[in-house]
């Protein structure tokens, strides 16, 4: 009986060259895809024996339709945006839990008697909390940069955390109630509602940009066991 084949680790290294030729610039979607066609290819293998490396690797490659491995990062991408968001939502509950819950209200109150004194107030504080939000994210990304050029590798989960979940299409969202804001003196009601959306934002960027991120070592260890800050 013939001996089956394996993939050797030459070929493996081939292979993990192949899915960055291929714009694959995640390592942990390298490793993965690395993986999963090594083991392709000695499946095939199996009733094919004959079969060159080359030939295998094109006929498993063919399969990820032509987009190539985009399908996959994309839908990677999406599950761990996903993820992220839970994450964020988890620790924006703790705020309404006791004693954090204290805060909050505390927060609510400070913001709604700034507001009521001076009405100009909710623009100037979402425009504080925005500028402050922008400076660390970019600060991050350029330490992200450079951790990515002194270790030669990617994570997405890590990138997303940096990025912050993609906060970019929601920092905007406040300044649409701005029709709150008149020139005649706001009712309690309304100043309530400003104040809420205050407190939100400031809770959501504090969370995404300082909680989770104190906390990113603990998250991608769970994401990937083979991480190594």
């Amino acid at each position: 009986m013939d001996k089956i084949k394996k993939i050797t680790q030459e070929q493996n290294d081939q292979l993990f060259a192949f899915t960055i030729k291929h714009f694959v610039e995640y390592y942990d979607l390298q490793n993965e895809l690395t993986d999963h066609l090594a083991n392709a290819i000695e499946e095939r293998w199996k009733t094919e024996p004959n079969l060159s490396f080359d030939d295998a690797l094109k006929q498993e490659f063919k399969k990820f339709g032509i987009f190539g491995f985009m399908g996959v990062v994309e839908s990677r991408q999406a599950a761990l945006n996903k993820k992220y968001k839970k994450l964020m939502w988890g620790y924006m509950k703790e705020f309404i839990k006791i004693p954090q819950i204290l805060i909050t209200i505390a927060l609510f109150y400070a913001v709604y008697k700034l507001i009521e004194f001076q009405v100009v107030s909710y623009h100037i504080m979402l425009m504080v909390i925005l500028l402050t939000g922008i400076g660390t994210i970019m600060t991050r990304m350029v330490k992200h940069r450079r951790k990515v050029k002194r270790t030669g590798k990617k994570w997405l989960f890590e990138e997303i955390i940096v990025k912050s979940g993609g906060m970019a299409s929601v920092v905007y969202l406040p300044f649409n109630f701005s029709s709150l804001v008149d020139s005649e003196a706001p009712g309690p009601v309304r100043i309530g509602i400003m104040a809420a959306i205050v407190v939100l934002f400031l809770l959501m960027h504090f969370v995404v940009l300082f909680v989770i991120p104190r906390r990113a070592e603990e998250h991608l260890l769970k994401t990937y066991p083979e991480y190594n800050m």
